[in-house]
């Protein structure tokens, strides 16, 4: 536990005093900000919670894209500066440990702005309408969407940092992103994932557990992967997002060792 602990802090410093992550979260941040404070499609709801779970789709939107793109070249990094990883790669630190560190403190950095703008954005509206209920949207919407969202456009956005130039890796990752985010079958060419338990904009969870309009699940279609929008379904998202993530995270991570090798 202290050897993850202090990799935490030191992962999370370390993205802390880069540039790139304050410039391409803290504009989004506040986008969505403005956003769900001003757009009819929220401010439209009567309930509150119904209302802070609607503001963490455009969370889960801009946000969480803003944090892959910042952290897009987190395993290049790595890749690059050979010293530092053989450094601690020698330090008596346990394989899950040094990962859970290497992943969870760049995150933690970048969706702390965002967890607490959003989380502020929840307990006014608690204490406008006498309701622990918008709070408890916006913590269910964090945990059950934002978080394994983010896991997942990190890990993706990371496995392109390293197999292309970072900017054309930070391309990749947004029209990606919105493909599998906004892009209803009607609309998209090509087979999407949007309104699917196969989406990670977290739909399923956001509608079963956070309140969400209906409309982000399913997406006003049928099918084996869209399913209602229950329990079950939100459930077989999340798992979903999570097992894509790590399949990202495992591949980004062997691509990282078979590239330093055979350097």
């Amino acid at each position: 536990m202290t050897a993850l602990l202090w990799t935490l802090r030191y992962e999370a410093l370390m993205t802390a005093r880069r540039k790139v992550v304050w410039g391409a979260v803290l504009p989004l941040a506040l986008l969505s900000l403005l956003l769900v404070i001003t757009s009819p499609v929220i401010v439209g709801h009567g309930d509150l919670a119904a209302r802070t779970g609607a503001a963490a789709v455009v969370v889960n939107t801009f946000c969480t894209l803003g944090v892959g793109i910042a952290l897009a070249d987190r395993l290049r990094l790595g890749l690059e500066a050979r010293g530092m990883a053989e450094l601690l790669a020698a330090t008596p630190t346990g394989v899950l440990p040094r990962t859970a560190g290497v992943l969870g403190g760049p995150l933690l950095t970048a969706l702390a702005p965002v967890a607490g703008l959003f989380l502020l954005y929840a307990a006014v509206f608690s204490v406008a309408g006498g309701s622990f209920a918008p709070i408890v949207s916006a913590v269910v919407a964090l945990c059950t969407a934002v978080i394994p969202a983010a896991l997942l456009v990190t890990a993706f956005a990371g496995l392109l940092g390293v197999l292309l130039p970072v900017a054309a890796a930070r391309a990749v990752t947004v029209a990606v992103w919105l493909w599998a985010c906004h892009f209803p079958p009607a609309f998209s060419p090509l087979p999407t994932p949007t309104g699917t338990v196969l989406s990670p904009l977290g739909g399923y969870p956001l509608v079963a557990w956070a309140h969400a309009p209906e409309v982000w699940a399913a997406r006003q279609s049928t099918g084996v992967l869209r399913p209602e929008a229950d329990g079950t379904a939100a459930l077989l998202n999340v798992a979903l997002v999570l097992a894509m993530a790590a399949t990202c995270y495992v591949l980004g991570h062997l691509t990282v060792r078979i590239r330093r090798h055979g350097a």
